[in-house]
């Protein structure tokens, strides 16, 4: 897989995730109705959908559990007050690097980008910290 076509979907994910959460929709709902929209900002979106399809629709199988263990890496903000972005850059961190395909320094860097993009200046940092604890305690090596 292409580092581009593995970009491409992580944005594409991102924007996924988070209109699934805003919107309260089904994870199938929103991607049944995003790729012409998604094909607009992203033209190879086409190309890149079955990644983004198995990205979201994997998060959301597994969305309880890394709710409960992003909750836990964060005592002092409950999941339910965290910028929307912040959330939904923790689940797709968290479950890309669960699935084991991607290096983690890919996974935890790719965030921090999008952390950069479409956070606010606290979000990278905050991305960061917790997506690195998350790999300590899944005792998964970061490099």
């Amino acid at each position: 897989m292409t580092s581009e076509r593995n970009k491409n979907a992580r944005r594409i994910v991102l924007w996924m995730l988070y209109a699934t959460d805003i919107s309260k929709r089904s994870p199938q709902a929103v991607l049944a109705s995003s790729l012409a929209i998604a094909e607009e900002f992203v033209p190879d979106a086409a190309q890149c959908w079955d990644l983004v399809t198995e990205r979201v629709t994997g998060a959301y199988e597994q969305l309880d559990t890394l709710n409960a263990e992003i909750q836990a890496l964060s005592p002092r903000w409950r999941l339910d007050r965290m910028a929307a972005v912040d959330r939904n850059l923790l689940r797709l961190g968290a479950a890309e690097i669960l699935l084991r395909e991607i290096p983690p320094i890919i996974t935890i860097n790719a965030c921090i980008e999008l952390a950069k993009l479409y956070g606010d200046k606290s979000t990278p940092a905050f991305v960061n910290g917790l997506l690195d604890q998350f790999c300590k305690n899944h005792a998964i090596p970061i490099n």
